[in-house]
């Protein structure tokens, strides 16, 4: 299955930096130069990955917003890609997996486009229902056995001898068919149907069941002429999983340093003209009054009020987010 992706950008160097990486994973790409072109493009298609270009086009935290919502792309891995460490979290809060700088760090948007992939080849798997030929059962809760119909790598089909209560939580072991491989946990009842039909949902697989129901569906799909795309190994997807959250961690910790460091330069500045302007006035006579340390404080929060104030209100970069802005683009 080929993973498709949605890049919506209209700057040229990026993109030039961005088709290579998608070309290397074997990603379709399609581009859409600006937001509304891409609002009828997820309404109508399915993505496996959409790039957001939040620099390029205002209203690309309305389409982060819009692709969660919209039912057919609400799993999709969104990236949200923006040169301004400030906005970082905006582009988090309207729904982007995850956030990218610009210029692209090209080693990051690799490792995530691969996250990307190994994401929808474990949709494949956990969907691909493989039939089961041979009489296998499973038992459920102390001394009941079901009859197995079919086993994914996120549950099974059964038939029981009694209905079954779709949300109840089952306790459930079973030989995986034609092997000796024992499946031990706890699982959710999705579905049922009047006469012990139903559909069971794995809740607590250890890593060790994983590895062997991975490699049954694996080996099973080979035998049954199902295809599952190449290179697809359960250690990779461990890696992909624990790879996102390092990522995760990552951005979200340097783009709170970044922050901290904005607000530290920004403050610096502001003390020092605190303090020159309490100088001066000490020499040309003023009386600093009983309490100078209140004077101070007064002073001080008078002259950050001001000095936000007007960096907003010309829409000019504080000193603080110019020197974040430069150590990002170093």
């Amino acid at each position: 299955m080929a993973t498709q992706s949605l890049v919506v950008s209209s700057d040229p160097e990026f993109l030039l930096a961005l088709r290579p990486l998608l070309n290397e994973m074997g990603m379709g790409v399609e581009v859409c130069a600006n937001g509304n072109g891409a609002f009828r493009t997820i309404r109508d298609r399915k993505f496996d990955t959409v790039i957001v270009d939040c620099d390029a086009d205002d209203s690309g935290l309305d389409l982060l917003s819009t692709l969660r919502r919209e039912q057919a792309n609400q799993k999709t891995v969104a990236v949200g890609i923006t040169s301004d460490y400030g906005s970082m979290k905006n582009v988090f809060d309207s729904g982007a997996t995850f956030v990218l700088s610009k210029p692209l760090p090209v080693e990051d948007a690799r490792r995530i486009l691969r996250i990307s992939k190994g994401v929808l080849t474990r949709a494949v798997r956990r969907f691909l229902r493989l039939p089961v030929e041979n009489l296998a059962t499973v038992t459920i809760g102390d001394h009941v056995e079901a009859i197995i119909l079919n086993v994914s790598q996120g549950g099974l089909a059964i038939h029981a001898p009694q209905d079954l209560i779709p949300g109840q939580m089952i306790y459930t072991s079973f030989l995986l068919p034609d092997t000796f491989d024992l499946i031990e946990t706890m699982a959710q009842v999705m579905w049922a149907e009047p006469g012990g039909r139903a559909g069971v949902e794995f809740r607590a697989l250890t890593t060790e069941s994983q590895a062997m129901l991975y490699k049954w569906i694996k080996a099973r799909a080979k035998a049954q002429n199902v295809i599952i795309e190449e290179g697809d190994d359960f250690e990779a997807d461990l890696d992909s999983e624990a790879l996102r959250e390092t990522i995760l961690a990552e951005q979200k910790l340097k783009a709170i340093g970044m922050w901290a460091l904005s607000a530290a330069v920004d403050v610096v500045i502001v003390a020092l003209g605190t303090l020159l302007f309490l100088g001066v006035g000490t020499l040309v006579g003023a009386q600093p009054g009983k309490q100078p340390v209140v004077l101070a404080l007064g002073v001080g929060i008078a002259f950050w009020l001001l000095y936000r104030f007007l960096f907003y209100f010309f829409n000019v970069s504080s000193p603080g987010e110019q020197t974040m802005q430069r150590l990002n683009n170093s």
